[in-house]
């Protein structure tokens, strides 16, 4: 088992992804991303993930992503492993109690205007069209996600033009925290 989970956290399109790739990079660790779990379900019944989503947290609770999302996790062997679109304290109480692991959250917030010219030209399946910005937003505050900005030990702001940018914040006042509490 890992010795540090790094959550990585944030509204869709505001960089949570590219975030955890530079983090990941860093620290030499893989990531695995809780979306991708939601696919994989969504794929197997068909189904439309943000549906699946939100049918698996209503049939077996808050923490059902997180908990297929443990299996995953028991067989890597890494000191640090990233944890890519965890949505709320639930899947954070249950990824820190069930690995054992500390925990180091991250919280990745970009304007509105950045994220739907994001959403735009990111164009996954699951994207269709501003209204959906909303409609995510929204879905994704109800699993408790504004709630982990309230408890993340780093905010990062994305608003850069460039990946480039963003590289350089990561690294230069996120990784050196992570480092820290890996001591």
């Amino acid at each position: 088992m890992p010795k540090l989970l790094v959550l990585v956290s944030g509204l869709p399109c505001s960089g949570k992804t590219t975030v955890a790739q530079i983090i990941a990079r860093s620290f030499n660790a893989p990531i695995l991303s809780m979306g991708d779990v939601v696919r994989e379900e969504a794929s197997k019944l068909g189904e439309d993930p943000g549906k699946i989503a939100t049918l698996l947290r209503l049939r077996e609770g808050r923490r059902a992503i997180a908990k297929r999302l443990v299996d995953k996790l028991r067989g890597v062997d890494s000191e640090v492993v990233v944890i890519e679109g965890v949505r709320g304290p639930d899947e954070v109480s249950l990824l820190k109690e069930e690995s054992g692991c500390d925990v180091f959250l991250v919280y990745v917030v970009a304007s509105r205007p950045v994220r739907e010219e994001r959403f735009r030209r990111r164009a996954r399946q699951d994207d269709v069209g501003l209204t959906t910005v909303n409609v995510r937003d929204l879905r994704e505050s109800l699993y408790g996600i504004l709630d982990l900005l309230m408890i993340a030990d780093s905010v990062v702001v994305n608003d850069y033009e460039n990946v480039q940018e963003l590289e350089e914040h990561v690294n230069s006042k996120v990784v050196p925290r992570i480092r820290e509490r890996l001591r």
